[in-house]
């Protein structure tokens, strides 16, 4: 909080300085260059570091232990390390960047509490410096760095979730900041090399960044007059270096795995179980089973920013690309940069109709969040008073965020990875097992792979869980590597135990799980959430 105070004291001095010295934002950065570097880039940075830090660590040095989908992650990059083979040995459907990211950082580090929690850090920090970035390119410097901290606040530490979505981002806009200063095609070659790099972490984000910039030389095409010969050049470029990054770094499970698996998982299977209607009634917007012990002004806050950011990303969008097709010729409208976000944005948030919630939303968020305060920018009766509510709203998301974070009811838990801050529902169960198994002990969750990690316990079977069944073989290999490994405790999920539907056929999938955890299993401890631990008889 401290380094942000200081960045914004830089600001107000450097706009001074401006008044009786102006000067481009172009001759500023150079300026920049030439000297080594920008004061208010290190300071934004630091500052990012320290606020992401109160959030992940419980002062002074004792990491919080997240949850969220990252877990699967995780304990994939935690198999790899055991020598397991992603979609042979265990079970997955997004390409396999984001295990091998966490593979690597087990393989230099350990599978350690601390080292999950500076991940995030790390990641965090690359997404404030490429939306910086990116905005200082469409607006004054300063808003760029209120974009920037809106970005953090409002979107990143709300899910504090280093899954493969982040990474996927992170590359695209890097892409999108190559291509902001211009198009010609060794950016094109570059900038089709990331979205390649995208597509091998979220193999739908890439697709759709890549539309956005095909559609976007395009709407250039027709701008600027470029003949369509230009255009078809410019476009093979852009394809070429995509598809090669995707089959270089797919090779080698190309070669293992074969093409035929590898489309069944990434594909097929996405489509026919990932592909559905909004995740809840309420947009894919968590619900709160407690709403109604709970405060109203705590859920006006929660859901109000929920609303906001789902309205506010196609309001923007299709507000700044109607600008784009109606202004082309403004000369203080930076048409080519703008347009670009709008339409990397708007191709992001319409993938997102196939399977709806909030987590993607946000994770998608960024160029949105950039627009937003540029159209605020752009409106020059309500800028002041716009900027100064945002900057209130920044500085209350923080405060709340960070107390929040270093206030919570911990327990603290001194496991197998590392002491670390638990929530004292899921300590119990930590502590438990910690009581009762030994590292590298077989143990199969059947509702959250959560545990495997902290305790540095391993997944005995082919499935990430048990709610993973849309192939009828899965339960019986389940039951096969469970006998075979003779695993001795089972931690069930009262979920799981839904009734058999016919005309739901997958249903019925989970049944010879069930089956055999009733017949070689029983029930020794029960907990308050619904899961039980059952033990081999």
């Amino acid at each position: 909080m401290a380094a942000w105070v200081i960045a914004f004291s830089y600001v107000k001095m450097m706009m001074a300085k401006e008044r009786l010295q102006p000067r481009s934002d172009e001759d500023t950065d150079s300026t920049l260059r030439q000297r080594g570097g920008d004061p208010l880039v290190y300071l934004m940075l630091l500052g990012t570091t320290i606020y992401l830090y109160l959030n992940l660590f419980v002062l002074p040095n004792i990491p919080i232990l997240l949850s969220g989908d990252q877990v699967f992650f995780w304990v994939n990059g935690q198999r790899m390390l055991y020598g397991e083979r992603a979609y042979l040995d265990f079970f997955q459907f997004t390409p396999p960047g984001a295990d091998l990211f966490y593979f690597a950082l087990f393989k230099l580090f350990g599978p350690r509490i601390w080292v999950l929690n500076a991940a995030v850090i790390v990641l965090g920090v690359a997404l404030c410096w490429v939306c910086f970035a990116i905005a200082k390119e469409v607006m004054e410097r300063r808003l760029a760095l209120l974009a920037t901290l809106l970005f953090l606040t409002l979107i990143y530490t709300r899910l504090l979730n280093a899954t493969h979505h982040w990474f996927s981002v992170l590359i695209i806009m890097g892409a999108a900041a190559v291509l902001t200063r211009r198009t010609n095609n060794r950016r094109l070659g570059v900038a089709g090399a990331m979205l390649g790099a995208a597509s091998f972490f979220t193999q739908t984000h890439g697709a759709a960044a890549l539309l956005a910039v095909t559609v976007f030389l395009v709407w250039e095409r027709y701008r600027t007059g470029r003949s369509w010969q230009d255009f078809w050049r410019s476009e093979r470029v852009l394809l070429f270096s995509f598809v090669l990054t995707l089959l270089a770094l797919n090779a080698y499970f190309i070669a293992t795995v074969g093409l035929k698996q590898l489309w069944y998982f990434q594909v097929t299977y996405v489509r026919k179980v990932m592909v559905h209607r909004p995740e809840t009634a309420l947009l894919g917007m968590p619900e709160s089973p407690d709403w109604r012990s709970r405060p109203l002004a705590s859920l006006v806050g929660q859901y109000g920013q929920y609303i906001f950011v789902y309205v506010m990303l196609p309001v923007v969008y299709t507000l700044v690309l109607w600008r784009c097709w109606n202004e082309p010729h403004c000369p203080t409208f930076r048409h080519h940069k703008v347009a670009l976000l709008s339409l990397v944005g708007s191709c992001l948030l319409a993938e997102l109709i196939f399977s709806l919630n909030w987590l993607r939303l946000y994770a998608v968020s960024m160029a949105g969040i950039i627009l937003f305060i540029w159209v605020l920018s752009r409106a020059p009766r309500a800028r002041r008073y716009a900027v100064t509510a945002v900057s209130i709203t920044i500085a209350c998301l923080a405060f709340q965020e960070t107390w929040s974070a270093q206030h919570s009811d911990y327990v603290l838990a001194a496991l197998p990875a590392g002491t670390s801050a638990t929530n004292p529902q899921e300590s119990e169960k930590l502590l438990w097992f910690k009581q009762h198994t030994k590292p590298g002990e077989f143990v199969f969750q059947a509702g959250w792979p959560g545990l495997y990690i902290p305790l540095e316990l391993r997944n005995p079977v082919f499935l990430d869980t048990a709610g993973t069944m849309a192939d009828p073989q899965w339960a019986q290999r389940a039951v096969q590597q469970l006998e075979a490994k003779e695993v001795r405790y089972v931690l069930w999920s009262a979920r799981l135990d839904y009734p058999t539907d016919s005309r739901r056929p997958w249903t019925t999938h989970i049944v010879p799980l069930r089956s055999y955890l009733l017949a070689r299993y029983m029930p020794i401890r029960a907990f308050p959430d619904g899961e039980e631990i059952w033990e081999r008889r």
